[in-house]
């Protein structure tokens, strides 16, 4: 059984993170601490209770206890015959319906639904919001709570908060309530567990949609919770605030009155108020459109001469909760008369202002009533918004939000929501709309590839007061924006694109050294990652893809060639450039390998590609012409580490105490080869030894049970937690045909080939549905899936070294090959490739300039496809499709809003009809249509 351990420290010291040698060493000593008071505690207790769960759900990660056998991998048989149920394998193709949780399905769900990098508050499956982590506590972890499992401690950034999953905690009191009456019948609920027996929770990132329904009760309420979020709009979707849009339904044959009530804790200095020093402040602010409790702190004027400087202070600021579009029905109250859990203004005194010294609970809160005939149905929106501006990240080297540039207080945070209220509200909910229900996608492989976005929503993603986009690994851990882990994280350059051409221009750029070494944590490392340093280069290419023109790659193409210049150095080290880098090569796996390594060999290869298409765009034909020849030694050259089934290190025999992984299957051997699809650079080398390794991964490496795996190591090599009991999973190296070393188990790092960690697990997946490989890509991807259903654990928190990690991110480069999706701005070209239903496909997408739909249909004799935009707009020149392989084409029609559009076209050996036409403009709620007619 596991047995929580709490420490006492305040909060996390940096420092203990060794950014030179892997912050996840196990000599690293925990200093964080749990948040949860006592009376958080309780909260947990009684919603597990209520749910069904009962105290032993605290430990339902552990319902079968691991122990150590002594048995080492090379005896365990990982079954080749993976005999997954074959319902389970036609359901992952299927559309399916749109999941919903019910019951103790909600225990342990929390949704980041604050805006990006702005601080992070999850919503609940009840629609209650908890962990409030909007106070700059730097802990690591979500919480800061270490357990036991045999014999070992584990840490946050090790799994803690995956084998004993996270419930709700409130470091503060909010919530929500409505009071209905119809004639002589009341009801009084709150809008939470402890209101109604039947509620609902559809998950939708950025929307998590919650129904309340009692039966006997005349009224049904919807929440849609979210923050402003739109595509390629950081600043729209950067606000420090949660809005909460209730929709309240009369389902019975008699009018109702309603009255909808939101309530407000003061959480100034939550942690560093002094009694003495310092008193809480509640103020109603009524404006046009709104009426806002203000909540804040002040200096008591009957305090000590300590000189307390609060307002320097990581939680000193003010929040606020906003009604939206108040009428003659509003109550308000700064302060209630007398406790009672759901707080009604109603049943107070109203108070236009109150104040409290620090200690004392200050509650005040905001309703509003309406009348509802049978049938209707009635909207209230409220905002809670918060300003507490003073970060302090990384040992004090990276300080303040950048929503401090933006405004002044919570207030002006939640007017700026209700001034263009119905801009971000239809434009959140029209994404939502597009990318879920716009689809032919199955419903399962839709959320889980794009809810690791939500992690810009949480503590391990930072806007900077100056403007810089930064973050750790996971919350709290590994400092730097590590470039070895975040070129794994495909979401954000494909949905914020703007982030990413920020870390290039502010960070990786700005410690680029003269002979084009990347330090892979800005700065903080001392040193490259030859990984991390090919994923600057192919990240740069993908940026500029990214872009309506070629102004980015104007300004850093400079800096790109170095970089890319840089690998060419490391590969001639060995006295010649030949695409087989041989020397030192620190990775992601923390640790310097030696010799040709596969992954990094492939990796340098698309690298090249990627420079060569890039200097061709700038007219530097010497050094694309450069790339171009060690990219062709090396397609030659790394066919030498093939063993017949898999890529293999050739070990250099001057560091026979390296770590590496000599004969092993390694997960990410052909990884570059998954960029070159994602940037439309083509096949990099080998089609069949990158497909016949693939095989490999899923023939020796998919693991259906990783309890059973697990239970074959000594505790000291099993590797972290992060995919336990019945859990299925892809582990990072075996070796199949021997060759392990056993003295690589001296090293720390060892243990990591035995562990399975998402954002590499999706890498292979995305690959493999690239490859056509289908069944085994989707079910990796569900396999993730069911690790994290809601059921077991958190389904919005992918843990790898911490919570929320970053590398999981890569969920969304799956989602790109399932559509086949290529696109590449500058050039306005367009291309999908649909690997599931291409018969009847549908999706969406998102370009330089604007997001929207595809759609393809397919008959006999007629092949159609349309792109329609819901938001900005789309230029193009080239249109790419795919049509089947046995057909012909005889003639092509293009129409933009039924208007003809001249138009050529090329096809080749794959099928690929490349339609060309002079530039057009697909602008907001335009329609293009493509008919493809075969012979």
């Amino acid at each position: 059984m596991s047995k929580p351990k709490e420490d006492n420290t305040n909060s996390l010291s940096t420092e203990c993170c060794d950014p030179n040698s892997g912050c996840c060493s196990p000599s690293v000593e925990q200093e964080s601490k749990s948040v949860s008071s006592q009376f958080d505690k309780v909260q947990r207790r009684d919603f597990m209770k209520v749910m069904g769960l009962g105290l032993t759900g605290l430990t339902m990660g552990l319902s079968h206890p691991l122990s150590a056998t002594g048995i080492f991998q090379d005896t365990y048989q990982i079954p080749i015959n993976k005999n997954l149920p074959p319902d389970w394998i036609k359901s992952l193709y299927e559309r399916g319906t749109p999941e919903i949780y019910t019951g103790k399905d909600l225990v342990y769900i929390g949704m980041p639904v604050g805006g990006i990098c702005a601080g992070q508050v999850y919503l609940g499956g009840d629609g209650k919001l908890w962990l409030w982590d909007i106070f700059n506590e730097q802990k690591e972890g979500i919480v800061g709570i270490t357990h036991e499992l045999s014999g070992r401690t584990v840490r946050p950034r090790d799994g803690s908060n995956y084998i004993v999953p996270v419930t709700q905690e409130y470091p503060f009191d909010q919530g929500f309530a409505i009071k209905i009456e119809q004639g002589v019948s009341k009801w009084t609920k709150r809008l939470d567990y402890k209101g109604f027996k039947n509620i609902s929770f559809k998950g939708q990132y950025p929307i998590g949609e919650v129904t309340y329904k009692e039966e006997n009760t005349p009224v049904e309420v919807q929440l849609k919770a979210y923050s402003p979020f739109i595509p390629l709009e950081v600043s729209s979707s950067n606000y420090p605030a949660t809005i909460m849009h209730y929709t309240v339904s009369n389902i019975s044959d008699k009018a109702v009155t309603c009255e909808l009530s939101g309530w407000l804790e003061n959480p100034v200095l939550n942690h560093s108020g002094v009694e003495t020093e310092v008193q809480l402040k509640n103020t109603i602010v009524t404006k046009k459109n709104r009426e806002t409790l203000l909540c804040e702190a002040i200096l008591d004027e009957k305090g000590s001469e300590l000189n307390f400087e609060f307002s320097e202070k990581r939680d000193y600021g003010n929040m606020s909760l906003t009604l939206l579009n108040p009428d003659g029905s509003i109550k308000s109250t700064a302060q209630e008369d007398h406790y009672s859990e759901p707080l009604f203004p109603s049943e107070h005194n109203s108070k236009e202002s109150a104040s409290e010294a620090f200690g004392v609970s200050l509650r005040g809160g905001l309703s509003k009533t309406v009348t509802l005939q049978p049938g209707e149905s009635k909207d209230i929106s409220f905002v809670i918004s918060w300003y507490f501006p003073n970060l302090s990240a990384d040992g004090n080297r990276f300080k303040g939000r950048s929503y401090s540039q933006r405004f002044k207080n919570s207030i002006e945070v939640a007017d700026d929501i209700v001034q263009n209220f119905e801009r971000l509200h239809t434009k959140t909910t029209l994404f939502r709309e597009v990318f879920y229900n716009k689809s032919t996608l199955p419903y399962w492989f839709l959320n889980r590839t794009f809810a690791n976005t939500s992690t810009l929503a949480t503590e391990t993603c930072y806007l900077l007061e100056d403007g810089r986009f930064w973050a750790w690994e996971g919350i709290g851990c590994c400092p730097g924006t590590c470039t070895h882990v975040w070129h794994y994280a495909q979401a954000v350059g494909r949905v914020f694109p703007e982030l990413e051409r920020n870390l290039r221009e502010h960070t990786d750029f700005a410690v680029i050294e003269k002979n084009g070494k990347i330090d892979f944590r800005g700065g903080r490392a001392n040193r490259d990652a030859a990984d991390g340093q090919a994923g600057i280069v192919l990240r740069s290419y993908r940026e500029h893809q990214m872009t309506s023109d070629s102004q980015f790659l104007n300004r850093n193409w400079k800096h790109i060639k170095s970089a890319l210049q840089y690998l060419i150095d490391m590969d001639a080290e060995d006295g010649e450039a030949n695409g087989m880098i041989f020397g030192e090569q620190h990775n992601t796996l923390d640790a310097e390998w030696y010799g040709n390594i596969p992954v990094i060999i492939s990796l340098y290869i698309a690298a090249l590609a990627a420079g060569k298409e890039m200097g061709h765009e700038m007219n530097d034909a010497t050094f694309s012409r450069l790339c171009d020849t060690i990219l062709k030694k090396g397609q030659e050259n790394i066919k030498t580490l093939f063993n017949g089934e898999y890529f293999i290190q050739k070990e250099d025999p001057n560091h026979k105490d390296a770590i590496g992984i000599g004969s092993g299957c390694y997960i990410d051997q052909v990884f570059g080869q998954s960029w070159a699809f994602q940037l439309g650079l083509g096949r990099l080398y080998n089609k069949e030894l990158i497909s016949k390794s693939l095989d490999a991964l899923w023939k020796y490496n998919f693991v259906p049970n990783m309890g059973q795996f697990r239970k074959s190591l000594p505790e000291n090599l099993a590797g972290r937690p992060y995919a336990i009991d019945d859990d299925a999973g892809l582990v990072m190296c075996t070796w199949p045909k021997g060759g392990k070393k056993d003295d690589w188990e001296k090293h720390w790092q060892f243990g990591y080939f035995n562990e399975c960690m998402t954002g590499f697990e999706y890498e292979v997946a995305g690959h493999m549905i690239w490859e056509n490989k289908l069944k085994e890509g989707l079910a990796i991807t569900r396999a993730i899936h069911d690790r994290y259903n809601a059921n077991k654990r958190n389904p919005y928190n992918e843990v790898e070294c911490s919570d929320h990690y970053a590398r999981a991110m890569a969920s969304y480069g799956v989602y790109l090959a399932a559509c086949g999706f290529e696109y590449h701005g500058p050039k306005k070209y367009l291309k999908f490739a649909p690997k599931l239903t291409p018969e009847n496909f549908q999706a969406g997408f998102i370009a330089a300039e604007g997001w929207g739909t595809y759609s393809q249909n397919q008959t006999d004799t007629l092949q159609t496809g349309a792109i329609e935009i819901a938001s900005g707009e789309l230029v193009l020149k080239t249109i790419s499709m795919v049509i089947p392989n046995n057909k012909k084409v005889k003639n092509i029609q293009l129409k933009l809003n039924n208007k003809r559009i001249k138009n050529e076209y090329l096809v080749n050996n794959e099928s690929e009809v490349k339609i060309i036409l002079k530039t057009v403009s697909i602008k907001e709620n335009d329609n293009l249509k493509v008919n493809i007619k075969f012979v």
